[in-house]
Order: structure tokens, then sequence, then C-alpha cells
């Protein structure tokens, strides 16, 4: 992938070429592959703005000036609609029953695949899907290849009997003057098909059989249905509706702010000829401001206009907080207003509950998802279909961290009352992983607690040996 095309927005819609190679089935598929990503791609790319605060101002045409309809205003809402429920989604590897995995968690720290994770799940709550794919690596490269796609450079179409997608594909290149793609990955059941524009600007297909039965290809969806299995996507119609809301009462808040600043003054029966040389504002501004009478002896009539009231700013802002907090499950202190006094803890993790409820439901799908790209891991570096795995293989598990991001004391607190209730599972790894420590520290633990029992049992064996010696003596 080169560097020159990383932002998505360079990508320009085309149409599906005859592809020389590709079967009349497959070259079906990869036309209907291109149009559903083309019908899509729009409003892919207009959410993506809401989430990187792109979006511009839609004014109204009433309250704002027309000389500051161009008012650069940023409010980052969705941005937050979507970190705060990603950031407690954190996968932690695969356990299985039997203590090998086939180096399916070396591969995936190969491929930096928490990082990975975290980006694919970030583009999935965006566009509502992203998709992963799995390859097997060539010289100097993992054993297995692991990329990742979001919805404006992939897309894939819906199995309903299978319940899996049936087929998918994947922009790989772009050319970075035309902004047309120039290499497009098709993901089959029985192949990676590799297409290439070549210097004649003819689409040329490679076909790299494998044997897995199933597209090498995994989506992760937000909130599927059974009429959306593809999910919806975390920056809503209704989030983005309340941001254009709040942005223009942003900008309402800054104009109002202007003249709160500097309050209306009138000046009547004053000679036009005042201001002729100094301006409004430079007489507004002066230390000293003189009027003289006019030709009558008549004294101008010096007032100030009541100062326009900021508040009712500030408390539409605090509702649409309120109105945006309920739609995303984000407490609404987060949105940077202060909705009320300080809270107690109970309190606040009760504010927290929606979201945790969310990020909890979030790992049930995913998990599902990293699951089946586990086994293509372990099926593709042994060289073997998925059904050929063994069986402890075959039940991996994808293990999460705990999403509600509980405090060390809390947590330690729970674990010792389950070790009264339960002894044995002090003895166990999962008390390790309940108590937050990550997978390289419970590595080093045990590998600790190995060494101080060796430590012990030669302590042991010597003292037995130096008892029996004097026993002799």
């Amino acid at each position: 992938m080169k560097e020159e095309w990383t932002s998505t927005d360079k990508i320009i819609d085309f149409s599906p070429q005859n592809v020389q190679g590709l079967t009349p089935e497959d070259q079906a598929d990869f036309n209907e592959l291109v149009d559903v990503w083309q019908s899509k791609l729009r409003r892919n790319r207009v959410r993506k703005k809401y989430y990187r605060q792109k979006n511009i101002l839609k004014d109204l045409g009433i309250a704002i000036p027309p000389t500051l309809q161009n008012m650069e205003c940023a409010l980052g809402w969705p941005a937050k609609a979507v970190d705060m429920l990603s950031v407690r989604s954190r996968f932690d590897g695969f356990v299985m029953p039997g203590d090998d995995d086939n180096g399916v968690n070396d591969i995936l720290k190969e491929n930096n695949f928490s990082v990975l994770y975290r980006q694919s799940t970030t583009s999935e709550l965006v566009h509502s899907c992203s998709f992963i794919t799995v390859s097997k690596g060539g010289k100097g490269e993992p054993v297995v290849i692991i990329s990742a796609y979001d919805a404006e450079t992939a897309a894939a179409l819906w199995d309903n009997r299978r319940k899996k997608i049936r087929c998918g594909m994947t922009i790989v290149d772009v050319d970075p003057e035309s902004r047309k793609p120039t290499q497009i990955n098709l993901y089959t059941n029985i192949a990676i098909v590799e297409m290439r524009k070549n210097k004649k600007d003819i689409w040329e297909a490679k076909y790299k059989f494998h044997k897995q039965g199933r597209p090498l290809m995994e989506p992760m969806v937000y909130r599927p249905a059974l009429d959306r299995p593809f999910g919806k996507s975390r920056v809503s119609r209704a989030v983005m509706s309340i941001t254009d809301s709040a942005i223009r009462t942003a900008v309402r808040t800054e104009v109002s702010s202007e003249f709160f600043t500097s309050p209306q003054k009138y000046l009547m029966g004053a000679d036009s000829e005042l201001f002729t040389k100094n301006s409004k504002w430079e007489a507004y501004i002066g230390n000293i401001f003189a009027v003289s009478k006019d030709e009558d002896g008549d004294k101008p009539d010096f007032g100030q206009l009541p100062q326009s009231s900021m508040q009712p700013h500030m408390d539409y802002m605090r509702t649409l907080a309120a109105q945006f907090a309920g739609e995303t499950g984000i407490p609404i202190s987060s949105l940077g207003v202060i909705h009320d006094n300080p809270a107690s803890a109970e309190a606040i993790y009760a504010a927290k509950e929606d979201l945790i409820i969310e990020a909890e439901g979030l790992n049930e799908t995913n998990g599902t998802a990293l699951r089946n790209i586990g086994l293509l891991v372990a099926a593709i570096s042994s060289n073997t279909t998925i059904d050929a795995l063994p069986d402890d293989v075959k039940k991996m598990q994808p293990r999460f961290r705990n999403p509600a991001i509980p405090s060390v004391v809390s947590q330690s607190d729970a674990i010792i009352k389950q070790v009264s209730a339960i002894p044995w599972l002090a003895e166990s790894q999962v008390a390790l992983e309940e108590l937050g420590y990550t997978e390289s520290q419970i590595t080093r633990l045990l590998s600790d607690k190995r060494k101080f029992q060796s430590q012990k049992a030669l302590e042991a064996l010597i003292a037995g040996n130096t008892g029996d010696n004097d026993a002799e003596q």
C-alpha cells in the first residue's frame, strides 16, 4: 500500500471493468461488489468527516450574519461517541484449553494486532463495519499476514444461508494522480484473486488458491440486524443532527459574545461631522469622549442599550448535550458540559453503565469475528484446514479485558472475596487476568513463581540430605 493515498478521501468512483482471466461468476460478483462500494462511499465519507471534525456549518440563514457563515467551528462530540466506546473494547489474545495454541498469539504479535484491532474497531464504529483479511506470508514476512480495511476501501456480499460473507473485495493500491484504484483483491471461497491494472490500462487477474472453503476475509460489525447484517454506524443520523445544532449554537454564542463584550450605545442629536476623523469604534474606546452642544444649545442624548444575555445559548447547548448523551450513552460530563453537582462514585458508575453494556455487546460480536480470524491464522500457519485443526485449537476463544475498567482497589477486593469462597481460584491464571495484569506481566509472574518454587524445592532437598548425613554420623 503506497503512502500517497493513505487518505481514503483521495479515492474516486470507478466503473467495474472486464478483468482478463476472471471467471464469469467472479466477474459478476466483482461488479456487484463495486456497486455496493460506490453506493455506500458518499455516506461513509460524510460520517468520517463528522468523526474527524471536518463537517461544515449548516446555517439556517436566520441568526448568523452572511459574513460569518464561513466561520470555522469544530465540535468533537461524534469522535467522543466513537472513541469512548472503542477504548473499552480491549482484546488481549486468544485462550484455549491446551497449552499449545499453534503459535496464533505469536503471529498476532508479529502483525502488531493489538494496534490493528483498535484501528479496526474505530473504523467499525464510524462506518458500521470494517474488514480483516488473512493471507499466507512471503519470504521475510510473518507466516500469516493480517490486514485491516475500512468501509471506504472494502466491501462484501452477505450470504444469508451460511451466515457469513459470500465474497469480498479490498482496494489495495490507488494511482496518486488519477485517484483511481490500480490493484484490487477479490476474496472468494477458493482463492484470493489479485487484480492489477497493467501499463495498457487493462485489468488482469491472478488466482491464489486456498483450501479453507470460505473467503479469507472477516467483517467486524457493530449492532448487526436481520435487515442490516453489516450493522449500523455509531455516527448515526441523530448524532449528526444534534452535532449540527450544537455547531450552530456555538457560532451563535461566538457572535453574541462579541456584542456582549462591546454593548451597543447610542448618541442622539449629535453632529454627523463628529465622526468624520474618528470612527464610531475609536470614539467608543477613547479615554475621553467630548460632544459639544448644537446650534440651539441642546446637548446630545447619550444612552446604552441593555446587554444581551449569554444564558439562553448556554442552556440550549446543555440541552443538546443531554440529547447527545441519551443517544450515545456517554456521560454528559464527558461532553464538556457541567450539568449538576459533583456526583458520588456510585452515581459516576451508573452514568457509565449504558456505555459499559454497549462495550460488552461490542466485545460479543467482535469476539465471534476474532475467533474466526484466529482459526484461519491457525489453519494457514499449519498448512491445513480449519476442520483438520486439533480439538483444543478449535475451542480457542478471544479474551477481552473488563470494559468497566475498574480500579485496582475495587478489583482486588472483588478477587479476595471470590478466592475466599472458591480457594482454588487463587491458583488459576484467571485471577491474575481479572486483577488487570497484562499477558506479558502474567508470563513474568508465572516465571518468577516457578523459579521461587524450584529454589524452595532445592533448599528442601539440600536440607533433607544434610539431615540424613547427621543421622548417619
